[in-house]
């Protein structure tokens, strides 16, 4: 794959699936937008883990409402 390749797959592909499972996280758990507006604030949570546990929603719904997706019981 040449560098445009791999530029074009990121940017019709890749991209705006997690965009568009952003959205529908936001939708389905609305409690992410104020968890994500708190970090950093002074005693708050730890940013490294709260990140992880967004992206874990996002590769989720990503995944389990891809046209491909077939369930295999480990999630």
């Amino acid at each position: 794959m040449t560098n445009k390749e791999a530029i074009d797959r990121w940017a019709e592909q890749i991209i705006p699936a997690v965009f568009k499972a952003e959205d529908a996280l936001q939708k389905a758990k609305p409690e992410w937008k104020e968890r994500l507006k708190r970090l950093g604030e002074p005693g708050g949570e730890d940013t490294h883990k709260v990140a992880n546990e967004y992206c874990r929603e996002i590769a989720t719904i990503i995944v389990t409402q891809g046209s491909d997706y077939e369930p295999d019981g480990s999630i």
